[in-house]
């Protein structure tokens, strides 16, 4: 399943392609490849924006820069390169006020996108919801109540969680005021230790839900999943898919921020 931040940025690039061609096809122009190169100039705008911005995250590992499936953009960086890119290309052609009006109608729809994305109602951590650690003790997961943690849903089978995994407890290990819960789906407890003990990891807070009815439970539609929990028990964010260590720092800031 696709992020929906990701989906509205797809959605907004094909919207402003599409009418970049039936804007520019009415005054006769034939610079169809200025559409295409003001995109690709806006996408690297934004993902550089974003990584300058977060760069003590992606110190650590520089090549995490080019993990462009993590996501990680800064949309109005990328929107204003590429309007800037249309205005350098297309001065004084009968194009250019339908490639800006075509660029301002996509932007709008991702802002749109964006805002009913990030602006919902917080969901309340289901309550109830019983895991068990390593050693067979049931845990409560609304026992942690009162302050911030992160919930990461994962499996040993799982790529992407196989991936963030070394980074997530390198994170939770340098940050220890914002508790992450490992949260296993489905497996049991031989398989997760002969996968860390392969891997050479030794993270904290493993937690075993062979059922997956805690996963079920926080709306997981795919794994991995992380889910960030404020401090008043409710969920903040879900980062659906692989995490950087970017968007892992910015939800643990928001967690701290929030609990201020």
């Amino acid at each position: 399943m696709v992020p929906v931040d990701r989906l509205a940025a797809v959605l907004a690039v094909v919207v402003f392609l599409a009418l970049y061609g039936i804007g520019t096809r009415r005054t006769g122009s034939t610079a169809a490849n200025v559409a295409s190169l003001a995109v690709i100039v806006g996408i690297v705008a934004a993902r550089a924006a974003y990584v300058a911005a977060h760069f003590s995250s992606f110190r650590a590992d520089i090549s995490a820069i080019f993990a462009i499936w993590q996501g990680g953009f800064a949309p109005w960086a990328g929107i204003i390169a590429a309007a800037v890119t249309l205005m350098l290309l297309l001065r004084r052609t009968p194009s250019l006020v339908p490639a800006l009006t075509s660029l301002a109608i996509a932007a709008a729809l991702w802002a749109g996108t964006a805002h009913f994305n990030t602006n919902g109602t917080p969901t309340p951590l289901p309550t109830g919801l019983v895991a068990h650690d390593l050693a067979g003790k049931a845990v409560r997961l609304d026992s942690l109540r009162g302050k911030p943690f992160v919930i990461n849903l994962w499996a040993t089978w799982c790529g992407p969680c196989q991936r963030e995994m070394p980074m997530l407890v390198q994170a939770a290990k340098e940050r220890p005021d914002v508790p992450v819960l490992f949260l296993d789906q489905g497996e049991d407890t031989r398989t997760i230790q002969a996968f860390l003990a392969d891997k050479m990891l030794k993270p904290a807070n493993v937690l075993l839900d062979p059922k997956m009815d805690s996963g079920r439970a926080l709306g997981a539609a795919a794994l991995p999943t992380t889910i960030f929990v404020a401090s008043d028990g409710t969920i903040r964010t879900r980062h659906l898919g692989e995490i950087s260590r970017a968007a892992l720092d910015a939800g643990m800031d928001d967690l701290r921020e929030f609990t201020r």
